[in-house]
């Protein structure tokens, strides 16, 4: 293991990567300072651009645009008070504060160092993990597997917004989605209309691009400013040692709480911030502070963000499981590159995994190195007007939709699709389950019928001891509230003294 990760970092020496990586690393920092920008709308944005390079290169890139993007969030937290995106949320309570002292610069060095900490220690995790996970996959069979996929599908569908419901729905339609084209098994069309492009199934990028970029335009395109956001002034940036000492301890927590919640499918970084902040409040000496300009809440919120990004990398790489909509897009990267990831990936392609180990950790160094520097420069992005942004944002939208099939009835997919997401947004309904439920259909599909060719159609023998505990827990948000409705009422029952008092 340890030569084939200094294998991987020595590729990485190559000067034409690390430029690759410096740019893709600025390009992420940029869309995520963007507010409303999501770092899955630019990494979707950027799959199919990424299709020139070799696999290790183009997902390297992805990688890159996808960690930078996480820390970018908190440049419009700090001085604007407006979220890059929902993961920066909590970043905004003591950040802007601190720009409004006149310490804009200080609480973005404070989100680069804490976003590089948080991120280089995730990667360790990963690393150290990485391999005794894979293999424990190895020594299941399609009916675990089939159990672990469908785990991922109701915890996306559980925790992707406040209904289940619609989380639900959200998933089912991207299981129907990935249905449709040529039956893997038997080779017999599904869906198609008769039309032969639907032979090959939905575009995957084009689908991605469409829910993800499209529906962002049109709503900002409703509220569309020709004016440019006042922004706090950019001054000092490195924070003093004991500063950075003293908020040791709350990195080395929010780290581990960030890498936990990120490989949750589902969760997100928007939840492990969330949690690392309360927590943080909770064990602080000076709790009282946050909220006014505490850059301990700073440190909780950017650690976990930055580690929650590398720990949804877990499942991806070992079980083959996206943690959400990111990862989701990395997944149908590798697959359009000739790659599953999962633990196949893991003992096929050994060298090329701790390759993009080594990358997390070299790229978490290339936010640091362009982070501190380049605050105030990346600050001065939230000035270009929306009037222009956004139209160059669609037109290279049409180009990568446009790009990877050269096939102008993709960019029609891309524009049908998103007007549907439009009108999801607009019902609360998540747009990410679509998304994996594309990416764990097949693999959902394919499972059972390698279970049941063992099993010889026996749906009975199809059930394990350990695929059913991982059912039990994959099916718990159906029939929870039945068990939750039963506790309240034996609790409410009165018990036999009571009733004869």
């Amino acid at each position: 293991m340890f030569e084939l990760l200094i294998q991987g970092f020595a590729s990485l020496l190559d000067p034409i990567l690390l430029l690759l990586l410096v740019g893709a690393v600025a390009i992420g920092i940029v869309v995520g300072a963007m507010p409303g920008i999501s770092p899955s709308l630019g990494v979707a944005i950027a799959s199919p651009l990424t299709f020139v390079f070799d696999p290790f290169t183009g997902i390297s890139c992805l990688l890159g645009i996808y960690i930078g993007a996480v820390f970018g969030g908190s440049i419009p937290a700090t001085v604007i008070g407006i979220p890059g995106s929902a993961m920066a949320v909590t970043t905004v309570f003591d950040g802007y504060p601190m720009g409004r002292k006149g310490q804009a610069g200080l609480a973005l060095g404070l989100s680069t160092i804490s976003s590089f900490i948080g991120g280089v220690l995730a990667s360790l995790i990963l690393i150290v993990l990485a391999y005794p996970i894979s293999q424990f996959a190895l020594s299941l069979g399609p009916r675990e597997y089939c159990a672990i996929a469908v785990l991922a599908l109701m915890a996306v569908a559980s925790l992707s917004g406040r209904s289940f419901l619609k989380g639900a729905i959200a998933c089912l339609l991207g299981l129907f989605l990935a249905t449709v084209g040529l039956d893997e098994i038997n080779g017999q069309p599904r869906f198609t209309m008769g039309l032969p492009y639907l032979m090959g199934g939905i575009p995957f990028i084009a689908v991605i691009i469409g829910l993800f970029a499209i529906p962002e335009i049109m709503q900002r395109f409703e509220r569309i400013s020709h004016r440019t956001q006042p922004i706090v002034q950019v001054s000092k940036v490195l924070p003093s040692w004991p500063l950075l000492r003293r908020l040791i301890p709350a990195q080395l927590r929010s780290t581990g709480i960030g890498t936990i919640v990120g490989a949750i499918p589902g969760a997100g970084a928007d939840v492990a911030s969330l949690i690392s902040y309360s927590q943080g409040r909770n064990l602080s000496k000076y709790r009282e502070r946050f909220g006014s300009g505490e850059p301990e809440g700073i440190a909780c919120s950017e650690t976990a963000n930055s580690a929650s990004g590398v720990g949804a990398l877990i499942p991806l790489l070992t079980l083959g499981l996206p943690g959400g909509a990111v990862t989701a897009v990395i997944i149908g990267s590798f697959m359009i590159h000739g790659l599953q990831p999962g633990p196949l990936l893991m003992r096929d392609h050994a060298p090329l995994v701790y390759q993009f180990f080594a990358t997390t950790v070299i790229v978490n160094f290339i936010v640091l190195l362009i982070g501190l520097p380049g605050a105030k420069l990346f600050s001065r992005a939230l000035q270009v007007k929306e009037s222009i942004l956004l139209p160059i944002i669609l037109l290279i939208c049409i180009i990568g939709a446009y790009a990877l099939r050269n096939n102008p009835w993709d960019i029609l997919v891309m524009l049908g699709v998103g007007v549907f997401g439009y009108y999801m947004a607009k019902a609360g309904i998540p747009r990410a389950p679509i998304v994996i439920g594309m990416t764990l259909g097949p693999i959902i599909e394919s499972e059972i019928a390698r279970g049941l060719l063992i099993t010889r159609g026996n749906y009975l023998d199809f059930i394990t001891p350990i695929s059913a505990v991982i059912w039990a827990i994959a099916l718990l948000p159906l029939y929870w509230p039945l068990l939750r409705l039963a506790f309240r009422r034996i609790k409410a029952r009165p018990t036999y003294q009571n009733k004869h008092t």
